[in-house]
């Protein structure tokens, strides 16, 4: 897994910056999207195909040799499809509407992908991986029916320009900076989030860990009941604002997990399951507004250097988010052995001190973010 981590994310700048100077008729993102949507549904079944049926040494290549091509294809694919938002989306507006939408559907993909366990069930692996790859061939391609990417002049330095200048002029980016930084905090949070509800539903709510599929549920129509909310205050008072308070009121509910046990009148379970629905509700305008603010920040960009580069933008912040997520994985660990308790009849003090270590992540991530300059809805300063 390092090796294929390590491996996508050097190829994600790549893609990023090399689609950012791309010419052809059908515009700069398209055609990637177009190449790499069969290999990458292909690779995805051969992910559940080894090539022995027992345990071997054959198997461990075979799964490291198809991860690293999977991932390229999908790099390949989703690179240019979240650098499209710009150029889809012009004003602030539509930028914010268009980033609820991917994100409800994000989180309608989620409970899909959450039906991976009855499949398998019902047909094996391969058969689960037929069905997902089968739905989802007409939607990789429906973009190339409805989609044009809006013509501009694509200045020839954009694919002149080495990628070590490309990066280092991005530095002067004040707004990215910013929010980059920011970014670290609030993905390590997601991240967080989702890592420990399994031990929630476990440890503190004293349920099976099937029982975790009940869970993600409260919390994923809470986010989607939210998107409709966040849009309109976005709209109305702008998505700065909208944003910053999403931060704190997450970092405020956060530390909520310490308070779940047999003191309050409510059974645990239903003590857990508040506590992810009102998470995920405050959670709601950090997991929307992001790519609204990508594209501001790429606007501001081609203002100070006269280029598009979307690409390399939201290949870096991908990039940037896996490394967030690699060392949250690593961290959480040592919070459940440095939180466990034998006194604590209710599991491991670790899984309530992950709220209380969240809440302070996002609490210096919203420090980070109000530096972020801004006039109004959809403008920058330099």
């Amino acid at each position: 897994m390092l090796v294929v981590r390590v491996a996508n994310a050097l190829f994600a700048v790549w893609v990023g910056h090399r689609s950012d100077g791309l010419h052809s008729r059908w515009g700069r993102r398209l055609p990637l999207m177009f190449l790499s949507g069969l290999p990458l549904l292909l690779f995805f079944i051969l992910l559940w195909t080894p090539p022995l049926p027992d345990e071997s040494l054959w198997n461990l290549v075979y799964l490291a040799v198809i991860l690293i091509l999977y991932n390229g294809a999908y790099t390949l694919n989703q690179v240019p499809f979240t650098a499209l938002l710009p150029e889809l989306a012009l004003t602030d507006r539509h930028r914010v509407r268009l980033s609820g939408w991917s994100s409800g559907a994000f989180l309608l993909g989620f409970i899909l992908g959450a039906l991976a366990g009855p499949l398998i069930e019902w047909g094996g692996y391969i058969r689960m991986a037929l069905v997902y790859a089968a739905g989802a061939l007409p939607l990789f391609y429906l973009p190339f029916l409805v989609l044009r990417e809006r013509p501009r002049p694509v200045t020839e330095t954009t694919a002149r320009v080495p990628l070590w200048r490309a990066l280092r002029s991005m530095a002067a980016n004040r707004p990215f900076v910013i929010m980059t930084a920011s970014g670290v905090f609030y993905w390590g949070i997601s991240t967080l989030i989702q890592s420990i509800l399994p031990y929630l539903v476990t440890e503190i709510c004293l349920l099976n860990a099937a029982d975790t599929f009940y869970f993600y549920i409260p919390g994923v129509v809470g986010s989607l009941m939210c998107y409709p909310l966040v849009g309109w205050l976005a709209n109305r008072w702008g998505k700065w604002r909208v944003f910053a308070g999403s931060m704190l009121a997450s970092a405020l509910v956060l530390p909520g997990l310490w308070l779940i046990g047999p003191w309050l009148p409510l059974s645990l379970p239903a003590q857990g399951i508040i506590w992810v629905t009102v998470q995920a509700i405050a959670f709601s305008g950090v997991t929307m507004l992001p790519p609204a603010f990508g594209a501001e920040i790429v606007d501001h960009d081609e203002q100070l250097t006269g280029q598009r580069r979307e690409g390399l933008y939201y290949s870096l912040w991908g990039l940037l988010d896996q490394m967030v997520n690699g060392l949250v994985a690593a961290l959480l660990p040592l919070l459940l052995l440095l939180g466990r308790s034998r006194n604590d009849p209710h599991g491991p003090l670790g899984v309530r001190m992950v709220g209380l270590f969240g809440g302070l992540l996002m609490l210096v991530g919203l420090l980070i973010f109000v530096r972020y300059p801004r006039k109004g809805p959809g403008q920058v300063e330099g």
